[in-house]
């Protein structure tokens, strides 16, 4: 999921695109899910890469809200300071 210019981006937005990647994911394993159901085949294969995609992508959304949290926080005392001044 990661790719060799990740390593460049800012925080934020590496976070971000890992998001979107493992969304991404998830959703083509949910798309081959749903295929190998209709065409009558055996799709337990795929349940297990699916919850797998679904815990990175939590775990990649997760880290993405604290990253955002620490930011907003980080952010307040100045917004607060500027509104005194």
């Amino acid at each position: 999921m990661r790719c060799a210019t990740d390593e460049l981006l800012p925080p934020l937005l590496r976070l971000e695109s890992w998001l979107q990647a493992a969304s991404d994911h998830f959703v083509s394993l949910i798309t081959q899910h749903d295929q190998m159901i209709q065409e009558s085949r055996e799709a337990s294969v795929v349940e297990e890469a699916m919850r797998e995609a679904r815990r990175r992508r939590n775990a990649a959304a997760r880290l993405l809200l604290a990253h955002k949290g620490r930011h907003e926080d980080l952010a307040r005392p100045k917004v607060i300071a500027a509104k005194q001044a």
